[in-house]
């Protein structure tokens, strides 16, 4: 009898060491979005927001923030792409730890009041960014968004959305083609407490 419950115990503990291995030397699940190889420091970006006056994106240190730039009189892949963050913000099942910023590309036209009037229509969550022509053009820099304003007096830009890690530095970020991966990742990323 004490022989077979040292088997036994052999056994359990070979089991064990072979989960162990598997779970180990399995690779981590493969983020979609486009790490950048030298992730830069953007928490000192400075705008403005219609509650919290100006502001630096430092304030949201510590939560993995989410970052898109657009304009409130978009016609197309701005509500579109703001719609989609709204749904996955909605499905994240640890949200709390989680910030969406919409930076206005058309600062002329896109107050403070706009801008945070637009994000919250998309999730009251949501925080909108606006400032002068300068420091927006600073900010898209740091976010390598371009823009411009279009013969129609709309503007084109950049339509990636930009990941910041919980230490406000630009890690990741996701074109159109990838942005159905996205609450995937971020459930990934938030389960990283180095990310």
């Amino acid at each position: 009898m004490q022989k077979f419950l040292v088997f036994i115990l052999v056994l359990m503990s070979l089991g064990t060491a072979g989960l162990g291995y598997v779970y180990f030397t399995q690779p981590q699940q493969e983020l979609r979005g486009t790490m950048l190889d030298s992730p830069h420091y953007v928490g000192d970006v400075r705008l403005a927001n219609s509650q919290l006056g100006d502001v630096a994106l430092s304030r949201w240190q510590g939560d993995v923030t989410v970052v898109f730039f657009g304009f409130t009189r978009c016609p197309d892949v701005c509500p579109m792409t703001m719609a989609r963050l709204a749904e996955i913000y909605d499905d994240l099942e640890n949200r709390d730890d989680v910030q969406v910023l919409m930076i206005t590309v058309d600062p002329m036209h896109d107050t403070t009041d706009a801008v945070q009037r637009y994000a919250e229509a998309f999730h009251p969550e949501f925080v909108g960014l606006s400032g002068t022509s300068e420091s927006i053009a600073a900010a898209a820099r740091q976010f390598y968004i371009g823009y411009q304003n279009t013969n129609n007096g709309l503007m084109s830009h950049t339509d990636v959305v930009a990941i910041l890690d919980r230490d406000a530095n630009l890690r990741m970020i996701y074109g159109q083609d990838k942005l159905r991966w996205l609450e995937r990742d971020l459930q990934t990323l938030l389960a990283d407490r180095d990310f």
